[in-house]
Formats: structure tokens, sequence, C-alpha cells
């Protein structure tokens, strides 16, 4: 027999997400994925109730596209510098208060959702890339003039508590490829198949500067 007391709940809840996250192309609590959340969503809600989290995945945004040493052609590394950051998952992500540490630092600000299949590009000159990204881009100006270090380094994500989400060490040597040290291409990393933090999960773009805020040149299946 169903709790009334706990349906109440359940059913306040969702109408309080339903309220705060209408605006968004799909929020978290929209767990059938039709844009509306409805019985089916409570059911599924209900059905998980009480379940520890502990062993279950962790849906994050990825970096997904590194541009650390533009090329001449391009202009200068303080000019086309970025950090991209993706969501390849079909929901929205609250982001509030994230950051980039280490090899740069950002600061994401509060109220900040990543819509699914969307990007962030995190990088050195705001003005640069004002019309070099799609319309509605997130873009966050690195602070304390960090940029990326030609020989590569560790770019860290961490969450609003501090915690590590993401990390990746990308180089100029190695197994990493060397077309984006000055040549002219990005580093994209290769698709939610491939481990990020792999050199062979990343290729050089297709395209002279990358593809910052788009779907990566080199996607891979």
């Amino acid at each position: 027999m169903k709790h009334p007391i706990l349906l109440s709940f359940a059913f306040v809840l969702l109408f309080q997400f339903s309220n705060t996250l209408s605006t968004y192309s799909q929020c978290p609590n929209d767990i059938n994925g039709n844009g509306i959340i409805d019985g089916d969503d409570l059911l599924e809600l209900l059905s998980t109730y009480g379940m520890s989290c502990d062993g279950l995945p962790a849906y994050e945004p990825s970096i997904s596209e590194i541009h650390y040493n533009p090329s001449t052609q391009q202009g200068t590394d303080s000019e086309w510098e970025f950090v991209e950051l993706y969501n390849p998952h079909p929901f929205g992500i609250n982001l509030s208060a994230w950051r980039l540490a280490e090899a740069v630092n950002a600061l994401v600000p509060t109220n900040t959702w990543l819509n699914a299949g969307a990007y962030i590009v995190f990088v050195n000159d705001t003005a640069s890339f004002s019309q070099a990204v799609p319309p509605f881009t997130l873009i966050i100006p690195f602070s304390d003039s960090s940029g990326l270090h030609n020989s590569g380094e560790t770019i860290r994500l961490l969450r609003s508590d501090g915690s590590e989400s993401d990390q990746v060490s990308y180089s100029d040597y190695g197994e990493w490829p060397t077309e984006p040290d000055g040549g002219g291409p990005s580093l994209e990393w290769r698709g939610i198949n491939y481990d990020n933090f792999l050199p062979s999960s990343w290729m050089p773009s297709n395209a002279l500067g990358g593809s910052p805020g788009s779907a990566n040149s080199t996607w891979a299946d």
C-alpha cells in the first residue's frame, strides 16, 4: 500500500522542480525524457526511493577540447587559447560554482545549467570568441592571468565542493598528437566511448583553431 505522506512529498518535489527547471531543454527530473515531469517520472522516482547512490554512475560533463598553442596564422596564445566542457548526457547539469584548476583557473557563475549536448568554453580572451562560437554558448574567462603551457600540464575540473570531477594531463610529446602544438589544430576528444584521460582518446582537429562550442570535428562512434 502506498504511503500517502510519501506520495504527497514526491508530488511537491516534482512540482517545484517543474516550475524551477522548465526553461531548460530537459531537466534531471524528467526521467523518461519526454519534456514533461509527469506520472511516469513520479513512479520511477518512487521505485528507487531509499536506494543508496553508491556505485551508481555519475552523470557529469567532460573536458572535450583543448587549444593550448594556437598557430601564428590564427593569432596569439593570449587571444585564442581555450578549454571546452561538454555535457554528453540527455539532461541538464547544474554547474554553479564549479571551476577549472591547476593549469588554468576559471569559475562557473552561480545559477549555471549546462543543457544536454551543450558546451561551455573557458577562454583567455572573451572578445576573440564572441563571434567565434555558436549563439548562446557560455564563454567564461580564465582568471588570475592564467594560461595554458605549450609543453603540457594538467587541467582539473572541480565540483562546487572542491572534489575532482574530471582531469586531463595533455602534452606535446609521447603518445599525444603533436599537430596542436602550434600547428593550427586544437586537441579534440574522440567522444563518449573514449576515456579522456588517455592520449589515444585525443586527436588534432580538422579545422584551424578547433571547434569551440560545437561538436568536435573528430567525433568517433
